[in-house]
């Protein structure tokens, strides 16, 4: 039976900034513009709390167009869904997306028009008929969860040609008067995370003997990323500009990174899909920037 799923995680967001309202407002270009102005590192001192890494960055923008809201389904649907998957012939593989359809449910599949094929289950990439895809192994939840996933997926009536009983796991079939029934699968599925979904990113650049390399947090623990949203920042359309205040908190930080030198790289979108330039901080170690 299907239960919604909940992820747990805490991620801040301070802002402070002015909304330009006067005759002669200043002239920003409407690519976002971005400089950094601080950072610090509080680690945590008792039993339940997590470390937090805390990054400030101004901001610039010349239509005022920053910030994603997690409730407006404007905000929600493309180009902002969280992630997309795969529908897949004998000789080719089709991107497909993520819509609203109803409000108290979860996202559907997006099918485009004259797509055909099978959603790419595990089942699937075994099958020796799609072998010529190449299709990623799965080797198991964590080793694969950058290319696999295990959850619902709901299915529209009118799309229920895209799996079978054969290679997907129908776990319930939802039935309302006046409505098309909606398939709930649940499925490791081959996936891919929509960038747009997020309108901050960060790198983490970790000093080693042959210079700076990314430390990659999806990687190492799956599903925690720091590449995340901040909200709107205003509902006026016009210049902006400001500072963000972004607290990245995590367990255990300081015991990942000990006294390494590291910097950030980091950069915000707007919602036209406008990307800054790329920023970084200046070197620094946890215990060099800690309160």
């Amino acid at each position: 039976m299907y239960r919604m799923k909940v992820l747990k995680g805490v991620i801040l967001f301070g802002i402070s900034m002015v909304v330009t309202a006067c005759f002669d407002p200043p002239e920003f270009p409407i690519t976002p513009e971005i400089e950094f102005e601080g950072i610090y590192f509080r680690e945590a001192k008792t039993v339940g709390v997590m470390d937090s890494l805390v990054l400030t960055l101004s901001f610039r923008d010349g239509d005022g167009d920053l910030g994603l809201s997690g409730t407006e389904i404007a905000h929600i649907d493309p180009p902002y869904h969280d992630v997309n998957y795969f529908l897949a012939t004998e000789t080719d593989t089709t991107l497909i997306q993520k819509e609203t359809k109803y409000l108290e449910l979860p996202q559907f599949v997006q099918i485009p028009p004259n797509a055909t094929g099978k959603l790419v289950t595990t089942r699937i990439a075994k099958d020796p008929k799609y072998a010529a895809l190449k299709l990623p192994p799965y080797i198991d939840e964590h080793a694969s969860c950058l290319e696999w996933t295990y959850t619902y997926v709901f299915v529209d009536d009118g799309d229920k040609e895209i799996f079978d009983k054969e290679t997907h796991n129908i776990d319930t079939v939802l039935a309302y008067p006046n409505f098309p029934k909606i398939y709930v699968l649940l499925d490791t599925f081959l996936y891919k995370k929509n960038p747009y979904y997020a309108n901050i990113e960060v790198e983490f650049l970790v000093k080693e003997s042959g210079g700076y390399e990314v430390f990659d947090w999806e990687k190492e623990f799956c599903e925690i990323s720091f590449n995340q949203r901040f909200p709107v920042l205003s509902d006026k359309e016009g210049p902006l500009e400001g500072s963000l205040q972004y607290a990245m908190v995590s367990s255990g930080m300081k015991s990942i990174f000990s006294i390494k030198t590291m910097k950030l790289r980091f950069r915000i979108r707007d919602r036209d899909l406008n990307d800054s330039d790329w920023v970084e901080t200046p070197e620094f170690t946890l215990d060099k920037i800690k309160r």
